[in-house]
């Protein structure tokens, strides 16, 4: 008895950490262009993220966390402000991957794999929820995040932000359902506080397409539930834990943001050149699946669903771009910060694929299929995708091949302005152990994001020749070093008394010292320092002014996960009482 209880035991783990094991294999397998050709994915948004994380690593080695809303390491040490306004805890978790592999290779191996497992395990896990179909819920776990550029693909090929915020989506989905379905405790406020708080910290236009999901169930739930105020109470609580956990976060955006004018990524001016075609790949399928899907179980479909089905239209129509919201789309204050209609791609494709597999599975329960049919319905559907599979597998190799063989293609990216770098400029980011921070020398971002500025940027206008003109060039006439206060310290010499520009970005909260005495600091327009040099050395010390109050915010999230962890465990105390 005994001994058929634990096979029954063995019986019921296998069948929970299969799917599991598939997806790390997966995860493994799409590693491999990378270990064989031991090239680094290179693109658009490459060298902002290695920045990021160069930044965040040095802070941790050197436990350096003065002056913490400016760039002291990353970014040519030049004192911008990046990390703080764009997803923080993510920049910190990839400064810590870097720190413990301390190469470029490695940390994108890691990350990749990371993002790879997680995308497809949450995905399975929402799908095999409502389903309660694993083959099925993995097989569209699968379709999902391989064929999908804009799921991990985006991040792999060009270094784009997004998949790490979209990553949380199912558990955004799958608490909209709750409080939308369950009546008796329609949120998990610890849960949801979590849950919004990962996406915040991870990225802010995920954080604004989870915050419209949400939205659109509690909508619903307060227009058809009967348990209003409860509702409310749990969304308050929830909505208190993000806050709290991430009050660092904002009490660095308003000081920043409301005290000055910056500059934010650019304005696209043709919004309707970057949209997704309805007519191929993923999207058509799912349509044609969900419409079929309707016409078959038209008296199946749950209220929920149609919500589920009604927002990943929604989505796919504004990602294909209509011309008559293009037409106005830089007229929409949020459709101006999205900047690409494509971008709404991946929310409705989560939303559509996770309809279609609760659909499907209805269908299984309505007709009897045998489980040789559905296994065979499943591998029908991986055939379908195996084509788009296999050719984002050879983008994958081809990219780590260019990585040696196109230079040029690598050094437009890192805006190399040295001829000497550029012959080098592979080996160099390859340097591993002591010589591995060296790399970030030929590591530049050029783009002016969170510069101060007014007016708005477009892509590659006046704006663009700032950082590469004023911060990169001059690059090799100064030198740059933290000192014992965590200050960033720039020196250089000159033949005479003369205006000079500094590469190093101010705002109105920097705090300037110029050969030993502080100044009130003058800029060009675009916050980039003017000093009047002296003859032979000088000297600029550079830090930031921090209210007392930003202080106390960066607190608040430790107190508020000793309370959180303390009423878990007063709860956990309590039920075991009960029982």
């Amino acid at each position: 008895m005994i001994d058929k209880i634990s096979l029954n035991i063995k019986k019921i783990k296998i069948n929970l950490i299969w799917p599991y094991l598939i997806i790390i294999i997966i995860a493994f397998v799409y590693a491999l262009p990378q270990l064989n050709v031991r090239g680094i994915y290179v693109d658009a948004d490459t060298a902002f993220h290695f920045n990021r994380s160069f930044e965040a690593m040095s802070r941790l080695k050197y436990l350096n966390y003065h002056n913490s809303q400016i760039s002291l390491y990353g970014f040519n040490a030049s004192g911008r402000v990046v990390n703080a306004l764009y997803g923080p805890g993510l920049g910190y978790f990839f400064g810590l991957i870097l720190l413990i592999t301390q190469s470029w290779l490695k940390f994108q191996l890691v990350t990749n794999f990371i993002l790879t497992v997680v995308t497809m395990a949450l995905s399975y896990w929402l799908f095999n929820k409502y389903s309660r179909q694993a083959f099925l819920s993995l097989v569209f776990a699968i379709v999902l995040s391989l064929t999908s550029y804009w799921s991990i693909s985006y991040w792999y090929q060009t270094s784009g932000g997004m998949p790490w915020g979209m990553m949380f989506f199912p558990l955004v989905i799958d608490a909209g359902i709750q409080m939308y379905i369950n009546k008796d405790r329609p949120v998990n406020a610890l849960g949801l506080g979590l849950i919004m708080t990962f996406i915040l910290e991870s990225h802010m236009l995920s954080f604004v397409f989870s915050v419209g999901i949400l939205a659109v169930f509690f909508t619903a739930s307060m227009i058809i539930g009967q348990n209003r105020l409860l509702l409310l109470k749990q969304i308050f609580f929830a909505t208190s834990i993000s806050i709290g956990l991430t009050v660092g976060y904002w009490a660095d955006y308003i000081l920043i943001m409301r005290s000055q004018s910056i500059l934010t990524p650019f304005v696209n001016l043709n919004p309707g050149n970057l949209v997704s075609n309805p007519y191929q790949g993923l999207i058509f399928w799912l349509l044609i699946l969900s419409i079929v899907l309707i016409v078959a179980l038209s008296s199946k479909v749950l209220s929920w669903q149609w919500l589920i089905f009604i927002m990943g239209i929604g989505c796919l129509i504004v990602a294909s771009g209509p011309k008559i919201l293009t037409d106005h789309w830089n007229n929409i204050g949020f459709l101006r910060t999205v900047q690409f209609p494509v971008r709404f791609t991946s929310p409705g494709i989560y939303l559509l694929t996770f309809f279609v597999v609760t659909m499907i599975s209805r269908l299984f329960d309505q007709v009897p299929f045998k489980r040789s049919h559905r296994i065979a319905i499943g591998v029908g559907i991986i055939l379908i995708a195996s084509v788009t599979t296999k050719n984002l597998f050879l983008n994958y190799t081809a990219s780590n091949q260019r990585f040696w063989k196109d230079r040029n293609h690598i050094v437009s990216k890192f805006s190399i302005p040295n001829d000497n770098q550029k012959i080098n400029i592979q080996k160099i980011i390859q340097n591993r152990n002591r010589d591995f921070e060296k790399s970030i020398t030929v590591i530049n971002c050029a783009v002016p994001d969170y510069l101060p500025g007014t007016g708005p940027v477009y892509g590659y206008d006046d704006h663009y020749k700032i950082v590469p003109q004023n911060i990169i060039a001059p690059a090799s006439q100064f030198n740059k070093h933290i000192n014992k206060k965590g200050n960033l310290v720039v020196t250089w010499r000159q033949n005479s008394t003369r205006a000079r520009i500094v590469p190093v970005v101010i705002y109105r909260q920097s705090v300037i010292t110029f050969n030993g005495r502080k100044i009130t600091p003058n800029s060009t327009k675009n916050g980039i320092l003017k000093v009047m040099g002296h003859s032979g050395s000088n000297t600029i010390e550079l830090s930031i002014k921090v209210p007392i109050i930003v202080h106390i915010a960066k607190l608040v999230p430790i107190i508020v996960l000793l309370v959180m962890i303390k009423t878990v465990a007063f709860s956990s105390g309590r039920n075991k009482i009960r029982h």
